[in-house]
This record gives structure tokens, C-alpha cells and sequence, in this order.
């Protein structure tokens, strides 16, 4: 009656044999399961519980308890159950396969790949298990580990287009974005729905590959036009032109008014066009809705540093820092202000507590380096640039650190060539150009030089403007 979907049958026939049977174990263990399939979770685990105090070493018992506990929100609850169940059997696979999955969505990654490992780890060949550890060794940063688990699923599930769709998602999670792309290419493009076109442009996209991404995205968007997020990553792949990526984003905005990365994606894009008007009004309209909403009020925060309100910044990056302190943006961001605010200490609190979440986050890592070197400690500051470049070698804060350094140190050619990079990756940069000049003049460059100097100060007074 259950398998055939007919829970409330059940559910009366089990009745009816506790009564009869009052010491049946199964027979609770029917009953609990005949609730579950209708939600009635408080009634479920009675049933369980009953079922258990007649057979305490039965571990199935424990595993539907633990289920119908984690289905009713009552996650401490069911870690509990499915220990208890892997006591009583050690290789119980629903209650490892369970765990490992809790342990994933908690982000403790090592204590995820024990569970998986226990129902034979890389020896197993269901795709579940074999997804579970893969996620598993990337999350943990066991990258050889995980390649060797995706190698052999692929060999396993080669014909199986939803196995591939949700490995290409767990390759892109951990920026394994080339064996990512192959996952969802050798889904067959008969079978790839929007979702599919989405993820494989998504992935093109981290990759730099703007016309691959721009066409998956416009497949995604034929198959469900209504979805706002192929619009939302055009734009976003268009900032190099402003009006295009706005006009993108806003219809995006324009199909989930209340999907706050949208909001926060168009705030951003108009504020680096200098059309704070609109900006204001987008963000006071979404606050109103969400006022305690992290994406917006960082992108609020941003509006006001950009218009020099520093204190208001600092306060807005402090509000969304409060709703969501892994936020590593808004603590980047939080950080810029206090430096741009003079105030060197809490600008490196900041930067330092985001290398506690992220310890090779080039951003931290780069700023830190250019509060090092106006200490003067020009040793520290290019151990942080080193860290900086080595997960972004285009990093401009870094490889400014890194000119300046070599420039000290009077490798001037050196010095010249990170600094034409910066204006090659960066060219209204005043910062850059005037760095260039002073390189030109130690080089004897002195007609070049000048004419850098000048552009400096010309990108300068235009920036104020």
C-alpha cells in the first residue's frame, strides 16, 4: 500500500495490527512510515519511538526516525538517530549516505568524506556515494582525491545526463570549470534544459569565454524566457559596456523585482555608471521590502562611498555585515573605506578577518601587502603580494605593490613592466600612470615621463569631476 502510494490504507491497516499486535515491532515501523508519506511527521516518530523501545537494536528504526527528524527540521535530532543506527551497524548505508549528505550542507567537508568512505568510499559505484565523496575531496581540498572520484563516475555514468548535470555543478562549485564544461557538453542537446544551457554558460563565463557563455545563455533563455537568470548573467558579462549590461539587468529586475541579487547586480551596475539617482531610488524601494537584506544594504554602502559619505558607508557595510558576517564583500569594501578614511587599523581588522575565511583571498591579501609596504616593511608586503598574485596574477593592487617594491629596490625595468600591465588592464588609472612616470624619469626617460605625469593628473581631475 505504501509503494503504491496509498499512505492513509496503510496507515488504517497498521492501526488496526498495534492493537492486535501490540508487541509487533514492524508493524510501528509501517505505521511511522505511512505518516511520513503524509507529512504527519509528530505522529511518525511516536510511531518509531514505539517501534524502538520493542526492538532497540533494529537500525532501520533508527534510520526512518532519523529521516522523518531531518524532514521535520529537527536536524541535532536526526544526526543522533543515524549515530545510533551506525553503532548498531557500522556499514548501515542509508545512515552514512544521510550523514555524509548533513555534513556536506554544514560545509565539514572531512567529516563528510568518513561517511562516504564507509559504504565503501571510492570503491563504490552508485553515483549518489561517488558524487557525495567527490564534493567531498574538493571541498576538504583534496583536488587529486576528487579528480579521482569524477574519472571514475564518468566511466560509470556515461549515458546518464542527470549524473553528468549535477557533477558539471559540483566541478564548477569548486572551479574545476574545463571538466565542468565537458560534464554538461556530453549531456545530449536534446536532453539539456535551461538549467543545463545556465550552468554551461556560467562556467564559460569563469573561464573568460564570453561568446561560448553569451550563446548558452540565449539557449537558456528560449527554452524559459520567463527565468530572469540568463538576462542577469548577459549583464553581467556585458560591464565592459554599460548601457548593454544595464538593459540586461533590468530585465532581469524587471521578470523577479524581489530576488535581491538582481536588485544588488543592477544598484552596482548604475552606481559604476555614476547614475546614482536611479541607484537611490532601486535601493530605497528594496530596502523598504528587505531592509535587513546583506546584498542590498553593501551595494547601498557602496552608493555612499562612491558619492564620498563615508561614516554612511561604514555604517551600511556594518548593517549588512551584521545580517551575514561571512560576507566577504562587504568586509572588502568595509576595509577600502576605512583606508580611504585613514583609519590603517581597522582597515587591517577587517582585511584580517577575511583571511580567516578565506586565507588566499587576493584582495585581502593584496591591500594588506600595501598597508605592509607604507609601513615600510617592504618584506611583508611581498609575501601578501605573492599570495595575492598566485590565485590572481591580474590583480592590480598586488602587482602595484609589487612595481613599487622593485622600483625601491631600483629593478627598474622590472618595475616597468608590471606597471605597463597595470595600464594595459587598467589604463584611466591616474595611480598607474603617475607609478609610470616616476619608472620613466629613474630611466632616464624624461620626455615620456612627463607626458605620463600629465595624463596622470588629467585622469585625476576627471575622476573628480
Amino acid at each position: 500500500m505504501i509503494a503504491g502510494q496509498k499512505p492513509e490504507e496503510a496507515q488504517e491497516l497498521m492501526l488496526s495490527v498495534t492493537k492486535t499486535c501490540p508487541q509487533d515491532s514492524q508493524a510501528y515501523n509501517l505505521l511511522g512510515m505511512s505518516y511520513d508519506f503524509q507529512s504527519r511527521f509528530a505522529e511518525a516518530q511516536r510511531a518509531y519511538r514505539a517501534a524502538i523501545h520493542i526492538s532497540p537494536k533494529t537500525a532501520s528504526f533508527h534510520d526512518n526516525l532519523a529521516v522523518s527528524l531531518l524532514r521535520s527540521g529537527n536536524g541535532a535530532a536526526g544526526v543522533l538517530e543515524f549515530e545510533q543506527a551506525i553503532k548498531l551497524d557500522p556499514g548501515n548505508e542509508t545512515a552514512n549516505l544521510n550523514l555524509g549528505a548533513y555534513y556536506l550542507k554544514q560545509k565539514r567537508f572531512r567529516r563528510a568524506v568518513d561517511y562516504f568512505q564507509a559504504v565503501r568510499g571510492p570503491a563504490a559505484t552508485d553515483p549518489t556515494t561517488l558524487l557525495g565523496l567527490a564534493e567531498a575531496y574538493f571541498g576538504a581540498g583534496d583536488v587529486q582525491r576528487g579528480r579521482q572520484v569524477v574519472k571514475k563516475l564518468d566511466a560509470l555514468s556515461a549515458p546518464d545526463g542527470r549524473v553528468r548535470f549535477s557533477l558539471g555543478l559540483v566541478l564548477a562549485e569548486y572551479g574545476e570549470y574545463r571538466p565542468a564544461i565537458n560534464e554538461f557538453l556530453q549531456i545530449p542537446a536534446a536532453e539539456r534544459d535551461s538549467a543545463t544551457w545556465l550552468n554551461l554558460g556560467m562556467s564559460y563565463s569563469k573561464l573568460g569565454q564570453v561568446a561560448e557563455a553569451r550563446q548558452s545563455y540565449e539557449e537558456a533563455r528560449k527554452l524559459d524566457p520567463s527565468n530572469p537568470d540568463p538576462y542577469l548573467r548577459i549583464g553581467l558579462d556585458a560591464t565592459s559596456q554599460s548601457g548593454e549590461a544595464i538593459y540586461w539587468i533590468s530585465e532581469a529586475h524587471q521578470r523577479a523585482p524581489e530576488r535581491a541579487d538582481i536588485s544588488y547586480a543592477l544598484a552596482e551596475e548604475l552606481i559604476r555608471t555614476k547614475d546614482y539617482v536611479r541607484a537611490r531610488d532601486l535601493l530605497s524601494s528594496a530596502l523598504q521590502k528587505k531592509p535587513e537584506e546583506p546584498a542590498l544594504l553593501e551595494a547601498q554602502g557602496d552608493l555612499y562611498r562612491r558619492q564620498d559619505q563615508s561614516q554612511a558607508a561604514i555604517d551600511s557595510y556594518l548593517r549588512s555585515l551584521n545580517s551575514d558576517p561571512g560576507r566577504v564583500s562587504a568586509r572588502l569594501s568595509l576595509a577600502r573605506t576605512y583606508l580611504e578614511s585613514n583609519h590603517g587599523e581597522e582597515a587591517k581588522a577587517q582585511l584580517e578577518k577575511v583571511l580567516q575565511v578565506d586565507s588566499t583571498n587576493p584582495e585581502a591579501n593584496a591591500e594588506l601587502g600595501r598597508l605592509a609596504f607604507d609601513a615600510g616593511e617592504a618584506a611583508t608586503a611581498l609575501q601578501f603580494a605573492e599570495k595575492a598574485l598566485a590565485r590572481d596574477p591580474n590583480n592590480l593592487a598586488a602587482n602595484e605593490v609589487l612595481a613599487q617594491i622593485k622600483l625601491r629596490q631600483g629593478q627598474w625595468a622590472q618595475a616597468q613592466e608590471i606597471v605597463d600591465k597595470l595600464v594595459k588592464l587598467e589604463p584611466d588609472n591616474p595611480r598607474f600612470h603617475y607609478l609610470l612616470s616616476r619608472i620613466l624619469a629613474k630611466l632616464d626617460r624624461r620626455t615620456e615621463a612627463e607626458s605620463e605625469f600629465e595624463l596622470s593628473k588629467k585622469l585625476e581631475n576627471s575622476r573628480r569631476e
